[in-house]
């Protein structure tokens, strides 16, 4: 007898509360990889960019469970050198920067809540993307920029990170 195995939805945990992530639709999908290759051609050597994977933020502020699976992450290579064991595959931290790819379904009173926990537990910057917008909110500890189409995004918290707004949602035009 053949089982069938389903992905069970992605939860994140915030102070100990349960927060299932929204399922993607193709948009988002497209705007998700176009911001991971863009930030990789753009860290070089610098570090890792990854995709769904979970960070344990709530390991280092001593909070209740707190756990993140941000659409896209970029974690430098001296932060995950410093990890060992299970860290290096869940890292007890948030990633130098966090990126969150809005779905039409998303509770926004969340994310917000989710970026300062981000910003609190080690991001240096963590972006809120606007597929439908077609904007980029940047948030930094000093600090809120928006970036938009026909803008390069240029942030002083990672001046390598630097692309053309608009190359993020090219794709969501039909051709």
């Amino acid at each position: 007898m053949a089982t069938t195995m389903c992905d069970k939805p992605e939860i994140e945990y915030l102070d100990g509360r349960p927060h299932p992530k929204v399922s993607p639709k193709l948009s988002h999908g497209l705007v998700q990889i176009a911001l991971a290759t863009a930030i990789k051609a753009c860290a070089g050597e610098r570090g890792f960019v990854v995709s769904e994977v979970r960070f344990d933020p709530g390991a280092i502020a001593g909070t209740k469970k707190t756990e993140f699976v941000p659409d896209v992450a970029f974690l430098s290579r001296e932060r995950r050198q410093a990890l060992s064991g299970k860290g290096r595959e869940k890292p007890p931290l948030s990633p130098e920067l966090a990126v969150e790819v809005r779905s039409p379904s998303d509770d926004l009173r969340y994310l917000a809540k989710k970026i300062s926990r981000y910003l609190a537990t080690g991001s240096i910057l963590a972006l809120d993307v606007d597929p439908k917008m077609r904007r980029i909110i940047a948030h930094a500890t000093n600090g809120v920029r928006e970036y938009g189409a026909g803008e390069r995004f240029e942030h002083p918290a990672l001046p390598w990170l630097q692309f053309d707004v608009e190359a993020i949602f090219a794709e969501l035009d039909p051709l």
